[in-house]
């Protein structure tokens, strides 16, 4: 991915969501990202397109440290990423993140999916957590689906039940890693209609997708 800088309304002020400059990352000698700079403003809808092996994915992983660049500095919701100290717990707290696959416990129920976060790590009551989780489930259209499994869902239901468990740890920030890239055709739908409705509700998002209608739709 070459160096690019999308639009902020508010520079790099209070406002600003992600900060990233100068991001380098390479995996041996394959230099993925060279030298990215990147502004989100609260708020705002960033969708990273480009072909295939060109490091939209890559970047997003950066952003939580599931992958640890080489050179750059990074800045979400107040923390500095790259900071060799940074409470990579604490941070991970306010960024919710959506995969190509749904990662979802397999031997947990969809509401234990969606509690299990809220319990273990906010240190929610399990009253509370069983609330939110249920609210989240409503709002992806999912609640009747509390008790099953994962594997009894369609593809298109598990991707908004991974939904639903991001937005329950109240994230500041939603990253989404292509995903509608592993889903039927007919599912697709399902899952853009959920994400324009975060995007309306006013969520900042980064999203990677080769959904282009989406994007135009919906990316500032």
């Amino acid at each position: 991915m070459a160096t690019s800088e999308a639009a902020s309304t508010s520079g790099t002020g209070p406002e600003t969501a992600v900060r990233v400059r100068g991001l380098h990352k390479s995996y041996g000698e394959l230099e993925v990202l060279r030298g990215i700079d990147l502004d989100v403003v609260a708020g705002e809808v960033v969708c990273l397109i480009g072909p295939s092996g060109s490091g939209k994915s890559t970047l997003l992983r950066c952003l939580n440290l599931l992958e640890t660049p080489q050179a750059g500095s990074i800045s979400v919701d107040g923390f500095t990423v790259t900071d060799p100290d940074l409470d990579v717990d604490a941070m991970r707290r306010r960024v919710g993140m959506v995969f190509q696959q749904f990662n979802l416990f397999p031997h947990l129920s969809v509401l234990e999916n969606c509690t299990m976060a809220q319990v273990k790590v906010l240190k929610r009551p399990a009253a509370e957590a069983r609330r939110v989780a249920l609210a989240n489930l409503r709002r992806v259209g999912l609640s009747e689906k509390a008790d099953q499994r994962p594997a009894q869902l369609s593809g298109g239901q598990q991707q908004r039940v991974a939904i639903a468990r991001a937005l329950s740890v109240d994230p500041d920030l939603m990253l989404f890693d292509e995903p509608t890239s592993a889903l039927d055709p007919e599912t697709v739908g399902d899952v853009l209609s959920i994400m324009r409705g975060l995007a309306a509700d006013g969520m900042t998002m980064l999203v990677v997708t080769h959904e282009m209608s989406f994007a135009r739709d919906v990316a500032d």
